[in-house]
């Protein structure tokens, strides 16, 4: 027997509150705000305690707009939707972090079509935001206008704010990860605690995925390199040990910092460092490399396009560049079981939050697709000479930490691209 639910309609110029589920029913994907109905509640009961629990604001006098039907993918339970209009009387609105969702944002109609929704519910939602005769005139409250419900206190709430200001206010963009701020704050507990010496001295593309084996690079002794975005600093000492001379270019100060530390250590004459962004390379001097590498970075660079023109241009003819991104197909899933499509493949941005040994940080990458990434490197001058999706479903020890084996056997997790200038 299906089951009852209410969903919320909040709505800002032109743009709809949309939510990403973190739990079922319909688990990792984008709907509206939305809550069973309990057996002694009424369906307008239930949304007000959803709202007040979920985005800590009452809610006014609101009207009914459509009933739909849906079924939960996972367990084919189903589902009788009722969504209401529904103004915001009692404000600012409070995002949970902790509650039924994992991210909320104001989105317009267009952007529906990119998120992994139910089609039941993505098709009559984007029929109602554009079609002004699809609303019902059904007021389902007695509401005056005045707050219902009270709004748990902000000081009660791990939450941040959602931007909605009044009426007459623009909505501002919700706030901009900051990708440097963000690795200064996550370097220690990445290096320190997790990552920093493993694999030491090794040139390590992914989990398991090693230039000794991959042999994607030119003999490199003799040879002058660069490593763009080069973090903590292993690929650069790894390319100094396989006899080239390396310079790390990273935007992080804390990574950087870090990096010196770490070359010391591993007794890595030939490598330096320097803070800076991948851009804007104009400290080196026009064809000043042989080699150029950057792995899992340029994810994290808005724009590409200039960071191959400075590879191109510090790179000698017939200089390689080999880069390895997250696999643009990966992006595209859920991060819990079952890995359901979650965002468009064309997406152009993805928001994301890092919590590792007690430390935190947001990030925003820009994912590209792999023909975006092969037209890129094209338009700056270079002849692609591979392309590589390795298999990483069998991989042990400890790159095996803290992977999803299952999901690596289902979906490649790194797209690796060796390029050469013309």
């Amino acid at each position: 027997m299906p089951d009852l639910m209410s969903a919320a309609l909040f709505e800002h110029d032109g743009r709809v509150l949309a939510a990403h589920r973190r739990r079922p029913p319909f688990a990792a994907q984008w709907v509206l705000p939305m809550t069973l109905v309990g057996a002694d509640e009424a369906a307008e009961d239930a949304l007000r305690r959803h709202t007040v629990e979920q985005f800590g604001i009452g809610i006014g006098g609101a009207t009914f707009v459509e009933t739909v039907y849906l079924v939960d993918p996972d367990d084919q339970q189903q589902y009788v939707l009722n969504i209401f209009r529904t103004p915001i009387s009692d404000g600012p609105m409070r995002f949970n972090t902790e509650g039924d969702y994992d991210d909320a944002r104001w989105l317009l109609p267009a952007d529906l079509e990119q998120l992994w929704m139910p089609p039941d519910l993505r098709v009559p939602l984007i029929k109602i935001l554009t079609d002004p005769e699809a609303l019902h005139e059904t007021d389902w409250s007695q509401a005056t206008g005045e707050a219902v419900g009270e709004a748990v206190p902000l000081g009660e709430r791990a939450g941040r704010a959602l931007p909605l200001h009044g009426e007459a206010s623009p909505v501002p963009e919700m706030p901009t990860p900051d990708n440097r701020a963000g690795w200064d704050a996550i370097s220690a507990a990445y290096q320190d605690e997790r990552y920093g010496d493993r694999d030491a001295g090794r040139l390590k593309w992914s989990r398991g995925v090693h230039e000794d084996e991959l042999l994607l690079l030119d003999d490199v002794r003799g040879k002058r390199a660069i490593v763009l975005g080069c973090g903590g600093g292993q690929d650069v000492v790894a390319l100094a040990k396989m006899g080239a001379v390396v310079v790390g270019i990273d935007i992080s100060a804390k990574q950087i910092e870090y990096a010196k530390k770490y070359a010391l250590r591993h007794s890595a004459e030939n490598a330096s460092f320097v803070e800076g962004t991948v851009e804007d390379l104009s400290r080196f001097d026009d064809a000043a490399f042989d080699l150029a590498i950057s792995i899992h970075v340029l994810g994290y660079v808005e724009q590409t396009e200039r960071a191959f023109a400075e590879a191109a241009r510090v790179l000698k003819p017939g200089g390689v560049l080999a880069i390895a991104v997250p696999h643009p197909f990966n992006i595209t899933r859920s991060d819990d079981p079952p890995y359901g499509i979650a965002r468009g493949y064309w997406s152009d941005r993805v928001d994301w939050e890092w919590k590792l040994e007690g430390a935190r940080a947001s990030f925003r990458e820009f994912p590209r697709t792999v023909s975006q990434w092969f037209q890129l490197l094209v338009d700056a001058g270079f002849v692609v000479e591979r392309v590589l999706e390795p298999y990483q479903g069998d991989i042990s020890g400890d790159d095996a930490n803290g992977f999803d084996l299952r999901l690596a056997k289902l979906m490649p997790y790194v797209l690796i691209v060796k390029a050469r200038k013309r």
